[in-house]
C-alpha cells in the first residue's frame, strides 16, 4: 500500500510537473485518484494488519504523504520504475484479475508510467532520464504513443500480462486518453466511473 501508493501518485505528478508527493496529495483529482485506486484495487487484497482493518493503515499512509514537513520528491518516488511497477503495482494488478475484481486504476497506473518514460510532461516540459534502463523505457514509450502494445511487449516487466485482454484493454484506453485528453481529464474520466 505505501510503496504502491507512491507509484500510484508519481507518474502522473510528474506529468503535471509536479515536485513533492505533499503536493501530489493537494491535488483534489490525484488524491481521489490514489484513494480509489487504493480501496477497490489494492486493499481487497491485503490481510488485515495485527487485527486493525486495513482501511485505517490507509489513512494512516494517506496523512503521511499529504504532511508538508516531510519533503519527498516526485523524481525519488519515480526513480526506477522498472523495479518499482513490478515490485508494487503488478502484484495487485494480478491479484484484481485472478479474482474479477477491478483493475481500471492499476491499468491507469501503467499508462501514466508509460507517458511519464515518453519524457515529455503536459505543458510539453522534458522529463530527464529518471531509470537505469531510461533509453530502452523511452523508446518503447515513443513506440507505444502509436502503438499501445508496444509498452506491454517488455516481456521483462509484464511478462503474461501482455495477453491478459482486460488489462491490455484498460492500459490501451488509458495511454490514448493522456494522449488525447491530457492527465487531469484521463484522471477525471477514471473518477467518473462506477
Amino acid at each position: 500500500m505505501l510503496n504502491g501508493g507512491h507509484q500510484v501518485l508519481a507518474n502522473v505528478a510528474e506529468l503535471l510537473g509536479i515536485k513533492n508527493i505533499s503536493d501530489a496529495m493537494a491535488n483534489p483529482l490525484i488524491h481521489a485518484m490514489f484513494r480509489k485506486i487504493q480501496t477497490e484495487e489494492i486493499i481487497p487484497h491485503i490481510e488485515p494488519l495485527s487485527g486493525k482493518p486495513v482501511a485505517e493503515y490507509l489513512d494512516l499512509i494517506d496523512a503521511r504523504f499529504a504532511n508538508t514537513a516531510i519533503i519527498d520528491t516526485v523524481r525519488r518516488v519515480a526513480f526506477h520504475g522498472s523495479a518499482r511497477h513490478v515490485g508494487f503495482i503488478l502484484p495487485s494488478l494480478r491479484d484484481g484479475l485472478a479474482s474479477g475484481k477491478p483493475i481500471e486504476g492499476l491499468a491507469l497506473v501503467e499508462a501514466a508510467w508509460a507517458g511519464m518514460c515518453r519524457g515529455t510532461r503536459d505543458d510539453g516540459s522534458l522529463i530527464k532520464a529518471n531509470d537505469p534502463t531510461w533509453d530502452l523505457l523511452l523508446e518503447t514509450a515513443i513506440a507505444a504513443q502509436q502503438t499501445p502494445s508496444a509498452w506491454l511487449a517488455m516481456h521483462h516487466i509484464y511478462g503474461d500480462l501482455a495477453t491478459e485482454q482486460r488489462f491490455v484493454s484498460a492500459f490501451e484506453k488509458w495511454l490514448k486518453a493522456f494522449y488525447k485528453n491530457g492527465v487531469e481529464a484521463t484522471i477525471g474520466r477514471y473518477l467518473d466511473q462506477n
